[in-house]
C-alpha cells in the first residue's frame, strides 16, 4: 500500500469514527461536486478519472504516481494527488460540523 492510500484510508477511518462508525466515506462524498469545481477543471470525480485515463476510481494507483501527479498539477489547485486527496478529506471532516 504506498503512503498516500495509507494516508488518506487512515483519514477515511478517523473520520468513520466521528461519525459513530455509521459507515464509510466514499470517494464521491469526498470529492463531491462542489469540491471538484472549486478546485479543479472538472465537473465531477468521474470525469476527473476518466481524463486521467482511468476506468474507475480504485485504477487510479495503477497509474503511477508521477503520472497522476502530474494530470493534478496541471488540471487542479493541487501540486499532487496526495495534496489534493488531503484538502477533500479536510473539507468533507469540516463540512460535518
Amino acid at each position: 500500500m504506498t503512503k498516500e492510500k495509507d494516508e488518506l484510508k487512515k483519514n477515511l477511518e478517523k473520520v468513520a469514527e466521528e461519525q459513530g462508525g455509521q459507515q464509510a466515506v466514499s470517494y464521491q462524498d469526498l470529492f463531491n461536486p462542489r469540491f471538484m469545481q472549486k478546485n479543479t477543471h472538472f465537473t465531477t470525480i468521474d470525469v476527473f478519472v476518466r481524463e486521467l485515463g482511468a476506468r474507475s476510481f480504485p485504477e487510479i494507483e495503477q497509474l503511477g504516481q508521477k503520472v497522476v501527479d502530474d494530470f493534478v498539477k496541471k488540471e487542479t489547485n493541487f501540486n499532487s494527488w496526495e495534496e489534493m486527496q488531503q484538502r477533500a478529506v479536510s473539507e468533507y471532516m469540516t463540512s460535518l460540523f
